[in-house]
């Protein structure tokens, strides 16, 4: 299926100025946008579906980036972040233009 807009939008802004988009992990699965440092792993996940933020979060997980940033539509950053608190990682929460941002500590 094919990325709306959004995702494209949000994974690009990510991954700034001289970042990589579609990274490819060592499972061969894509995390969506890398720093060009290598410092901030970020994931888009648009879908609000409990199984897929848990997926999104195995590959920050996979990512070794040590600021990790699950990036999701406004209405599901407290699922994002029981997901993340439940499979204990720790990683920033931001909605999808980035206004709105928190930590989840574990």
């Amino acid at each position: 299926m094919a990325e709306s807009r959004a995702h494209q939008r949000a994974k690009f802004r990510s991954a700034g100025f001289g970042g990589h988009v579609e990274v490819r992990l060592p499972s061969g699965r894509r995390l969506d946008a890398l720093s060009r440092n290598g410092v901030w792993g970020t994931e888009v996940e648009t879908s609000r579906s409990f199984s897929r933020l848990q997926l999104a979060v195995e590959r920050l997980l996979e990512s070794r980036a040590r600021q990790r940033v699950l990036k999701v539509p406004q209405g599901d950053m407290r699922l994002a972040a029981a997901v993340l608190r439940r499979m204990g990682v720790s990683a920033w929460v931001r909605n999808m233009d980035g206004s709105q941002e928190f930590f989840v500590r574990t």
